[in-house]
């Protein structure tokens, strides 16, 4: 299959060139000086569609090649001058006389702005978030996704309607990881050229199944050919300090883009815990074990990513792609002291990691002379992680005497490697009716392994019961159709998407063997009704799954410390959800929503208590169903020119059934109300709008997760942007969480289970950050992440419990 596909991929670039027929010219200033970075625009002259665009040379020279017989205007445009424009009529290769351009009369800080203010809209599937040329692009991808309608960020989790299962893309691409593989791209990745970020809480059946929602990152675009870059560096200041830089280059010719990119950072973060449990037995409280627990984390990474789309005509195009992480240094100290009735013991837990993830992409797009679209891509991921990990446990009794001790160490690695290829097709008929069709092919194979080792009589031996490999292979074929069609005020969009899924575990302690296959069905459908201009009213619904990520599938335990461990569950089954929304839109600035949320056998980490051995587990677990409903508002309106408001409000209810595993198997349910509330500030200041900041509140009322009841939190973060040199530099300032009010607890308590932990993460920090921009600033790049498939976004580290 694979084969075929790249035998089509040179074939479809076999295609015939168009004419090359070449307008030039050149361009000076009264002083008969050559003006060079100017913009050179080709507009058709019927619908003023940009066709063409270049910058001048040194000398003042440009070369607009491949244009096409025709009419149209050529616009010369350059900072400080008056932009220059003529009707040109081509019907041969033509060089124009010099052009002279004049000195503007306006002041520079008039027609110099630099900095904009955010804008929302709202459609019945989606929320489309411009900020491209404000404040929020000074920063990384995590800070931009703060700030987003519709996306709540607490201890860097991202979550969209109190879901986590997400997928992310770029410029409609897929790139996306897990876990703490998320954090470091979301955090590393430069958002100078994000142009709108779109919250999509019904994906159409195009993209894969697997995600509740979609976030997509939309790069800005430009036709004009040149060279910039910037350089960038950010000091954080929390309990530790940390410290990221990076570099970005984009080059770009009439056939040529070329966009690269690279970071490093060092961060070294703390974290303070305490946990409270309660031993029950026949309804009597036996015992009570008090915990504390520090932890340094220290961290290196480097990433970086490249991204070539090679045009061959203006029909095809071919793209490659790959991005790199690597973590070479991860290392965490923990230390934990527990105090029971009539004796206590403390625990130093030390791990140490090493990453590397590479994806590479190879992707070819036709666009017919009738607007159809055909593309293909094709898609691999090697993902190699270790871990070393050394525990040591002291025993004392009630005077403080040693008593006894255990030591424990063990070696761990995860090996996955994702191969995929997809082809797309879609078509436009009369009357505004889109259809769209594909199909799509994945192959992974993932293999953990786990060596244990326990200190006896000065001897390490081999701990067999929690030693050995697991290997994970999942094949999964997907085809959809989605039809939509636009008339008058009505808009609807109807899709299916088939996916089959073929899944072998192995377990080599055990020799058990976990086979099973599905084919499920995933529909989905968008309507709206424009009334006017200013309001709308939309209905949703979309069927969803979440698979299980590769590691959470691994049996084998990850310690803490003697009492309190890890474990994945290789009997786990993907998670169906149904997911309907009614939104109505007011004055185009008001949006009101009912959703309904039922999920069948979905996932959460639960905590359970064994009273008789007095372990606490931590073990990803099916539970029965959870329905979620709630009642959403959400507006962004300016209130003054300089100062605008971003505002949204949930309410919902939350009711999860799970299995007591620990209490006789019986089914529990647990259940609150809870509000969300978020409002962001933007300002602007100066003439020329170079200096500009945010003020955002954060609230989240108590709320469940499983069988745990988690209690409130609050944010409040500033943050403040200024420009100077024309844009050349650029200077932030940022605090988060200025009262440091996002700790909270944790508590588990029903029939025999009754415990509790408090967590202090490292959010309370300031940061400081420059930018310097380079070449023709005027330009924006082609960036897109790799298009990475779904299936790596069940990727993580195996342990990577917070």
């Amino acid at each position: 299959m694979y084969i075929k596909l790249m035998l089509l991929l040179f074939l479809c670039s076999s295609v015939c060139f168009s004419q090359d027929i070449q307008v030039s010219g050149s361009i000076k200033n009264v002083n008969d000086l050559p003006v060079d970075f100017a913009n050179v625009i080709l507009t058709n002259s019927e619908d003023a569609t940009v066709v063409h665009g270049t910058t001048s040379q040194e000398d003042g020279r440009y070369i607009l090649n491949n244009v096409a017989l025709g009419s149209y205007i050529l616009e010369i445009s350059f900072i400080g001058y008056t932009t220059y424009k003529v009707n040109l009529e081509i019907e041969r290769t033509t060089e124009l006389g010099p052009i002279v351009l004049e000195e503007s009369t306006e002041e520079l800080a008039t027609v110099n702005l630099v900095s904009n203010k955010p804008t929302f809209i709202k459609q019945s599937d989606r929320i489309i978030f411009n900020i491209e040329k404000t404040s929020l692009t000074e920063g990384s991808v995590m800070d931009v996704l703060r700030s987003t309608p519709g996306v709540l960020v607490m201890n860097d989790e991202i979550s969209v309607k109190n879901n986590t299962n997400i997928i992310y893309l770029v410029n409609n691409k897929r790139v996306h990881l897990t876990g703490e593989d998320l954090q470091q791209l979301l955090a590393g990745t430069d958002a100078s050229h994000i142009e709108s970020v779109e919250v999509i809480t019904n994906p159409s059946a195009k993209y894969d199944a697997e995600g509740a929602a979609l976030i997509n990152i939309n790069m800005s675009k430009n036709l004009i050919t040149g060279y910039n870059g910037s350089l960038y560096a950010n000091y954080t200041q929390g309990i530790y300090p940390r410290f990221n830089a990076g570099m970005n280059h984009f080059y770009k010719t009439e056939k040529l883009d070329i966009f690269a990119n690279y970071s490093y950072g060092e961060s070294e973060l703390y974290q303070y815990n305490t946990s409270d449990v309660n031993f029950i037995e026949n309804n009597t409280t036996i015992g009570t074990w008090h915990s504390e627990n520090d932890r340094d984390t220290n961290t290196k990474s480097h990433n970086a990513n490249a991204n070539i789309d090679y045009a061959f005509n203006n029909a095809n195009v071919l793209s490659f792609a790959t991005n790199v992480n690597v973590t070479p240094y991860w290392k965490r100290e923990g230390y934990m002291e527990t105090d029971a009735v009539d004796s206590s013991f403390s625990s130093m837990n030390n791990m140490d990691d090493s990453k590397v993830n590479v994806a590479a992409n190879l992707s070819y797009v036709n666009t017919s002379k009738s607007g159809d679209v055909f593309s293909v891509n094709l898609h691999h991921t090697n993902y190699d992680y270790d871990r070393y990990q050394d525990i040591q446990s002291m025993y004392f009794n009630v005077s403080d005497q040693l008593t006894r001790s255990n030591i424990f160490n063990s070696m761990s690695d995860q090996k996955t490697k994702i191969f995929s290829a997809q082809a797309d097709y879609s078509m436009s008929f009369e009357q505004e009716i889109d259809l769209e069709f594909g199909v799509k092919s994945s192959v992974i194979d993932s293999k953990s392994g786990l060596d244990q080792y326990y200190l006896k009589e000065n001897k390490y031996w081999n701990d067999e019961e929690n030693s050995g490999i697991f290997e994970y292979n999942e094949i999964n074929y997907a085809g959809y159709i989605n039809a939509s069609k636009a008339w008058e005020t009505w808009y609807i969009s109807a899709g299916l998407r088939g996916e089959f899924t073929d899944v072998e575990g192995e377990i080599s302690t055990t020799n058990e063997s976990n086979s099973f296959d599905y084919f499920k069905l995933f529909p989905t459908l968008n309507i709206s009704k424009d009334f006017n201009e200013n309001n709308s009213l939309g209905l949703s619904y979309g069927k969803r799954i979440e698979r299980p990520t590769y590691s959470s599938l691994n049996p084998f335990k990850y310690y803490f410390n003697d009492y309190i461990y890890l474990q994945g569950n290789p009997n786990l089954q993907p998670t169906i959800s149904h997911l309907t929304t009614l939104s109505y839109t007011l004055q185009g600035t008001y949006t009101f929503e009912l959703y309904y949320r039922y999920e069948k056998d979905p996932t959460s980490e639960l905590v359970f208590q064994d009273n008789s051995s007095n372990e606490i587990v931590y073990k990803p677990t099916n539970m029965e169903k959870s329905i979620d409903y709630g009642f959403d508002f959400l507006t962004f309106k300016p209130i003054t020119g300089f100062w605008s408001v971003y505002f949204v409000n949930s309410i919902f209810h939350t009711r999860d059934y799970f299995t007591a595993a620990q209490s006789g198997n019986s089914t529990e349910y647990n259940e609150t109300w809870s509000v969300y509330s978020n409002m962001m500030n933007f300002f602007t200041f100066l003439e020329d709008r170079s200096l500009s900041g945010e003020i955002s509140v954060l609230y989240m009322a108590p709320m469940i997760n499983g069988s745990s009841d988690v209690t409130s939190r609050t944010q409040v973060d500033l943050g403040v942007k200024k420009s100077f040199n024309n844009g050349k530099w650029v200077a932030s300032l940022k605090a988060s969480d200025i009262f440091r009010t996002t700790d909270f607890t944790v508590k588990n308590k029903y029939l025999n289970q009754d415990n509790q932990y408090y967590s202090r993460f490292d959010n309370q920090w300031f940061r400081l950050g420059l930018r310097y921009n380079f070449g023709n600033t005027r330009l924006t790049t082609n960036e897109k992440n790799e298009k990475e498939l779904n299936e790596r976004n069940r990727l993580n580290s195996e342990g990577s419990h917070n």
